[in-house]
């Protein structure tokens, strides 16, 4: 007869006097069919249409393989992240401390990341990861191949590395610190793309030709300039020939490549565009007195707040991205004012005890309102020791 339903499951109150059957044949292959049904049901749920998204390995991951993996070099890693007031920013991945929680992070000292407001991480220039497009060639665990340096070997390159320019006061390579400011550097420097003759079978990297900038020339900052470096010069007698002559005081914006005078006829105009733009507030900054250097060899003073120059400048990064024109180390400025640059070799390292003098006490650099801004060739010195300018526009 039928069999009892709570018999099989072992929940049966009538024992005996059950009318329905009570046999242990029927529970044991009760017991089997439900085995099936729930294998099967466990089958649907963990791929319910069979071709579900792999799970994709998140940014804490790439972030521990780029610290952990001995292989990899992690200053040639950027990190693609939403700043809350400005959209995707770009910032190296060194700049931050990876260690810390946000909620614990001194800001003033170090930089700390939600890593929900990552994006991507680019590998010289390359993504490698890419929260949106579901990118992830570090570990392949959406299906891509493995990019390098993670997976295929690059393609050997036999260039000499060249210095970081960014690290060495970028458009500082056209070299005023030079005693003679009229010196043309063109041939080496203006007519880079010139030089394209394949070494290591590609073109070596391109070289800024032009940059734009403001001055730093105002009376506050041009006497402050001038005894801190008497100070300075005081306490290190070699950093005498390397500072920066008081005219030629800037900060550079966008470092820009631009091939032809037809590039420059149209970055000018550009230029002259961004300027008619409605700006409320401008832009007023400051030279707080900590002086940093780069490499031991650039020493300079951070403008502050920098929040506001990129918030600035990002409009002409981009307007400069799309045309192809701006420089690799403009991507992700750190903007600065450059005093003293030497341009000794690596054992030249001036500037590298810096921080622990004690100097500029009572100095203040005043406030700086950022109200022209220059288009200037590299290396090529104007009439006034500043560089030669081919387009100047007043911001509105």
């Amino acid at each position: 007869g039928d069999t009892c339903q709570f018999f099989l499951k072992g929940t049966c109150r009538f024992g005996q006097r059950c009318r329905l059957s009570h046999s242990q044949d029927d529970k044991e292959e009760q017991m089997k069919s439900n085995k099936s049904e729930k294998t099967k049901h466990e089958a649907t749920v963990s791929n319910p249409d069979g071709n579900k998204k792999p799970r994709m390995r998140t940014a804490d991951d790439v972030i521990s393989r780029i610290l952990w993996d001995p292989v990899v070099d992690s200053s040639e890693f950027v990190v693609g992240y939403v700043d809350r007031f400005l959209g995707v920013l770009e910032r190296p991945f060194d700049d931050f401390t990876w260690d810390t929680n946000p909620c614990d992070c001194d800001y003033s000292a170090e930089l700390a990341l939600p890593r929900h407001r990552i994006q991507y991480f680019t590998y010289r220039g390359h993504r490698v990861w890419d929260r949106h497009t579901r990118t992830d060639r570090v570990f392949g665990s959406t299906g891509q191949t493995l990019a390098p340096p993670f997976g295929r070997v690059e393609e050997v390159n036999d260039q000499q590395p060249e210095p970081d320019a960014a690290e060495e006061g970028e458009e500082e390579n056209a070299g005023y610190t030079q005693s003679d400011p009229g010196a043309s550097h063109a041939g080496e420097i203006l007519f880079p793309l010139e030089q394209m003759e394949k070494r290591g079978g590609r073109p070596p990297k391109k070289r800024p030709t032009h940059f734009i900038c403001f001055r730093a020339n105002t009376p506050a900052i041009l006497s402050g300039f001038q005894q801190l470096q008497e100070e300075l010069t005081t306490l290190l007698p070699a950093s005498a020939p390397n500072w920066s002559s008081s005219s030629s005081l800037h900060v550079t914006l966008c470092l820009l490549v631009l091939p032809g005078p037809a590039e420059v006829a149209a970055a000018g105009e550009m230029l002259r565009r961004f300027a008619q733009l409605d700006r409320n507030p401008p832009v007023v900054l400051t030279f707080p007195l900590r002086l940093k250097h780069f490499n031991g060899r650039v020493l300079y003073l951070s403008p502050h707040p920098q929040l506001h120059l990129q918030q600035l400048n990002g409009g002409l990064q981009e307007a400069f991205r799309r045309e192809g024109w701006l420089h690799r180390h403009s991507n992700n400025p750190r903007y600065h004012l450059t005093l003293a640059k030497s341009p000794g070799e690596e054992e030249d390292r001036v500037f590298e005890r810096v921080g622990d003098l004690k100097v500029g006490k009572g100095l203040n650099f005043g406030r700086l309102p950022v109200n022209t801004l220059h288009l200037c060739s590299m290396g090529l010195s104007g009439v006034d020791g500043f560089y030669q300018t081919l387009c100047t526009v007043t911001l509105r």
